[in-house]
């Protein structure tokens, strides 16, 4: 008898547990749902605030460049992180309403350069930028190229001792060209991991830029091949180019003694040139120090 009582009870707690199974199961499943739902709603609501057209100041402002979201796969939760750089900010208040603005060895990174474009290039409008001494990359270049379009402020920029490479090289360079309206006339590129592709686009860009004074391209991985291009560019096409530095750049040797000449006997613009510390023999220095010789108003350094 004490048996078959037992027997029921033990029935009886297990429908009951059964039950509260699959009541949490089904609770937990609205709440998949309604998550799922939410999430849904999130993304829709950001395809439909792209669908606005905003000006590049408020565009960087509702979705910056560093703008994610992301999913913690243990808790299931999503966050948005908006990039800020308090430090950057606080130098930017500082700055004296003055067209130069020295920013250069603030630690500054690709995901600076939209407040860079947008607080001193656009707002400031100023007509110098150093960023010399920075961790900007070639994607970095590209955001701060896009500054140079239409831009009749912003005469001189300083990007030496970054990491830009060819690929940055080739994003300035293409906003450069003479239908891009820039009236940037001083290039700072030195070290800068630059090879001969690099100076490649660089000379393509020469060919129609007239605004371009001064070129600053020593420390970096150009070689013969690179001069090759450049020279004949200087020196039957580009007359504005005054100043060119390409000192430094250890792959540059005897072979480029030949473009080089050829570019002083067309060229008579520039007055100014740096091929100091490259890997030419004495032999080939003297080559070029009596030509340029002649030349009156002219320096070389060797």
């Amino acid at each position: 008898m004490m048996s078959n009582k037992t027997n029921v009870i033990n029935q009886k707690n297990s429908s009951e547990i059964f039950i509260s199974n699959k009541k949490l199961q089904e609770n937990s499943s609205i709440k998949k749902i309604q998550l799922h739902a939410n999430i849904n709603i999130a993304f829709a609501l950001n395809d439909v605030e792209s669908t606005f057209q905003h000006s590049k100041s408020i565009s960087f402002r509702l979705h910056p460049i560093t703008s994610t979201l992301s999913k913690d796969t243990n808790n299931q939760t999503f966050k948005s992180e908006i990039y800020f750089n308090p430090k950057l900010q606080e130098k930017i208040s500082q700055l004296e309403p003055k067209l130069h603005v020295d920013l250069s060895y603030c630690h500054l990174t690709d995901a600076d350069m939209s407040i860079v474009v947008n607080e001193i290039i656009n707002n400031r409008k100023c007509t110098d930028l150093w960023l010399h001494g920075n961790k900007i990359t070639s994607h970095g270049a590209s955001i701060l190229a896009s500054s140079l379009i239409n831009n009749s402020k912003l005469k001189s920029l300083d990007l030496s001792f970054n990491q830009i490479c060819d690929n940055g090289v080739y994003s300035l360079s293409q906003a450069l060209l003479s239908n891009q309206n820039s009236s940037l006339q001083i290039l700072y590129l030195s070290k800068n991991n630059i090879s001969n592709k690099g100076l490649k686009y660089l000379s393509e860009m020469l060919k129609t830029n007239h605004t371009l004074k001064e070129l600053w391209l020593s420390n970096n991985e150009i070689g013969d091949e690179g001069i090759k291009e450049l020279a004949y560019v200087l020196a039957y096409h580009n007359k504005t180019l005054k100043v060119l530095s390409i000192s430094m750049n250890i792959f540059i040797t005897d072979s480029s003694i030949n473009y080089l000449i050829e570019m002083f006997e067309h060229n008579r613009t520039l007055k100014r040139i740096w091929i100091n510390n490259c890997n030419l023999t004495e032999q080939g220095k003297m080559k070029l120090r009596q030509k340029t010789d002649q030349r009156k108003n002219f320096k070389i350094e060797i």
